[in-house]
């Protein structure tokens, strides 16, 4: 079932993505946005996100964004709920959980390994692709998408590889890429200020991060830590760390990169790992999941003693 099919008699739909939006989940929600009012006008589509970067305000759609549901967002129950890039209700923001449980029809779209396939009516998940954008993208009629879809899901494409450089990305992913740069998208602009470009604040808090890094187990885990006060410190919110993860993984010699940071009164845990430890598995410790080499979670004990808890499961996987 294409997403066309699923659209047919729809007069509503609204899309949901994860708590703590990355380009990914923005850039498949924005996408498949743009795409349906391109081609189905007569659906009444809104997007319900949580704060995401300021540098997403590139893609169009990006300041329709509502960052929650609430009943009287439709005049009556949706018709169809998307869930992107969400391997679980407890990931679900903007309290689309709500919307989930009372549409008529709903469709989960992810690339978790984690996730159980169960949570909506339809479920695509492919968890070799290297994200939702991709696998979006073959939900889509190709010759439907226009140079302001194709935006998005290059934008959600290049923050889930890296901007390439994970070990996710592959022969269809590039395929992918060359499609969207062939219809137009402004691919030099999207990397540039939504993928390598920072905010002061960003740069400071970052560089502050890399000073006060830690190596565990010889040398192969780095590790950073965060606290509510460094915050206050630097004057940054949860959605300015998001790839900080992706700074600290850059120190060399090492396998696994763990940062943990305050996040609506919890502790957020990011791990990424290179070529051999699944972090997955050490993130469902946490309540949490993703994928073998990028993965996270949440938790409420002491940092440190997370920490130690995480060197420990990583030194049983070497």
């Amino acid at each position: 079932m294409m997403i066309d099919e699923m659209l047919l008699n729809a007069k509503t739909a609204a899309i949901f993505g994860h708590v703590r939006p990355d380009g990914d989940c923005v850039g498949s929600a924005l996408a498949l946005y743009n795409y349906i009012k391109d081609n189905f006008p007569q659906v009444e589509v809104k997007v319900f996100l949580e704060k995401f970067p300021e540098t997403y305000g590139i893609l169009r759609g990006a300041d329709s964004v509502l960052p929650e549901y609430s009943e009287s967002a439709f005049a009556s129950d949706c018709d169809i709920a998307f869930l992107l890039d969400a391997p679980s209700f407890e990931r679900v923001g903007a309290n689309g959980v709500q919307c989930i449980n009372n549409a008529k029809f709903t469709c989960n779209i992810d690339h978790h390994v984690s996730n159980p396939q169960n949570l909506c009516t339809k479920c695509f998940l492919e968890a070799q692709s290297s994200s939702t954008c991709e696998t979006l993208y073959f939900l889509m009629d190709k010759d439907k998408i226009s140079t302001e879809t194709a935006s998005c899901l290059y934008l959600g494409i290049v923050h889930d590889t890296g901007a390439f450089k994970y070990s996710c990305t592959g022969r269809r992913t590039m395929n992918v890429v060359g499609d969207l740069i062939d219809k137009g998208v402004d691919f030099a602009k999207i990397v540039n200020e939504t993928y390598y470009t920072r905010t002061y604040k960003q740069t400071l808090i970052t560089g502050y991060v890399l000073e006060n890094c830690k190596l565990g187990l010889d040398g192969k885990v780095v590790y950073s830590i965060v606290t509510e006060k460094d915050m206050e410190n630097f004057g940054v919110q949860p959605v300015d760390l998001s790839n900080v993860i992706d700074t600290l993984r850059e120190v060399g010699g090492t396998e696994v990169a763990v940062f943990i940071y305050p996040a609506n009164g919890k502790y957020k845990v990011s791990l990424r790992s290179n070529y051999i430890v699944d972090v997955n598995a050490i993130a469902k410790t946490f309540g949490g999941g993703g994928h073998v080499r990028a993965a996270g979670g949440d938790f409420e004990s002491n940092p440190e003693f997370a920490i130690q808890k995480i060197l420990m499961l990583i030194d049983d996987q070497l």
